[in-house]
């Protein structure tokens, strides 16, 4: 089967040598691409019929396809030379009008082979311009949403990270993109404005594997996990947050990126690492219960904020290795009680650990003291 693009290629070359037009050159331009264009539906109607084989259609139908987006590329960039040429450039109207045909036959080629069609091709640089450019206000829309309803900057980061337009070059992204966009905004003008969760997993849903939303859904769970303060609380949030991935359902073929992770399989792995490890803690717990320990309360001499400083100069220093330091203030506040109060709050150990009084430090500095020389003089 012969290469049926010269005429295009030829009408192209001489489009760029030409210096001047006669007065009637583009309207029996226009003519002259108007009779290739029905030549080749028809001739590509009647090869397709010919061939009687799917395979040999589709790869016929594919090389032409791609030679056509490399012609489209290279009349593009003519036309962006010419339209930057300080001088007045007379092919400029021409090369769009050869554009523009090249582009129909391209929409007919989509239209009339669905099927055949490479949707892992290039889109041609025109068309991939126009359609950024639409995905770019569709995606400040969606912005714009997100700004109304959950005031948050770190959400309008992620959506522009996961839907930026950039990241298009074939077909089936840029099919991708225009319905990802859509289906968001949908998602946003219906869904409860209190719901960070709900719209994650929406995002999750329709096929998203950014790496950015498995890292942002991660840390969101992490957070409402450690808004509760015992452990069967943060086991009940993680099965809860468990058992809503997992009735997550999307298709292969629907993801963002198909040759990345999926992220749905990584948020799943992240929570079940996050139960084990809750579960050990809380089998731990209830070992030192059983042993009497758990329960144990000690009574200082310090107060509230003498020993929330000792505690602090012992995570200081490595001797308690603790992640963080909402830790500390939850086992001041469940295991010592001072001369002063029988019981201590986390809130107060919380605002003692961050505010030292210069006579708590004296206090405390002159214990340390005593203990070192007990030490040195006993050991």
């Amino acid at each position: 089967m012969n290469y049926q693009f010269i005429y295009f290629e030829e009408h192209f070359q001489s489009l760029k040598a030409k210096t001047s037009f006669s007065k009637n050159f583009t309207q029996e331009s226009t003519k002259n691409l108007e009779r290739e264009f029905q030549r080749l539906t028809k001739m590509f109607k009647d090869i397709s019929i010919d061939l009687n084989s799917q395979e040999k259609i589709k790869s016929y139908m594919n090389f032409h396809q791609q030679n056509l987006t490399l012609l489209m590329d290279q009349v593009s960039r003519e036309i962006f030379e010419a339209s930057d040429a300080k001088e007045k450039n007379l092919t400029i109207v021409p090369l769009k009008n050869l554009l523009g045909n090249l582009e129909n036959i391209l929409e007919w080629m989509q239209t009339s082979f669905p099927k055949i069609f490479n949707r892992e091709d290039n889109v041609p640089i025109s068309i991939l311009l126009l359609e950024k450019k639409k995905i770019q206000n569709q995606l400040e829309l969606i912005v714009g949403e997100v700004l109304n309803n959950y005031h948050s900057v770190e959400l309008v980061n992620l959506i522009t990270s996961v839907l930026n337009p950039e990241k298009i070059c074939c077909f089936r992204e840029l099919d991708y993109w225009q319905s990802a966009g859509q289906t968001v905004y949908e998602i946003l003008v219906k869904n409860d404005k209190s719901d960070e969760f709900g719209l994650l997993k929406a995002l999750l849903e329709i096929g998203i594997n950014h790496k950015e939303l498995y890292i942002h859904t991660c840390s969101y769970i992490s957070q409402q996990v450690e808004t509760h303060e015992t452990l069967s609380e943060r086991i009940n949030t993680v099965c809860m947050y468990r058992k809503q991935i997992r009735q997550i359902f999307t298709m292969a073929k629907n993801m963002q990126f198909p040759g990345s992770p999926s992220a749905i399989k990584g948020v799943k792995k992240f929570l079940k690492e996050e139960l084990l490890s809750l579960r050990a803690m809380e089998f731990i717990n209830h070992e030192i219960e059983e042993a009497g320990i758990m329960n144990a309360n000690y009574k200082v001499s310090f107060s509230v904020k003498q020993l929330a400083f000792f505690v602090h100069l012992q995570m200081e220093t490595g001797i308690i290795i603790w992640q963080r330091a909402k830790f500390a203030h939850q086992y001041i506040a469940r295991h010592f009680s001072t001369v002063e109060r029988d019981s201590i709050s986390e809130k107060s150990a919380r605002n003692a650990h961050y505010n030292h009084a210069s006579e708590d430090i004296k206090r405390v500095i002159l214990k340390l003291g005593e203990m070192l020389a007990l030490a040195q003089d006993r050991y």
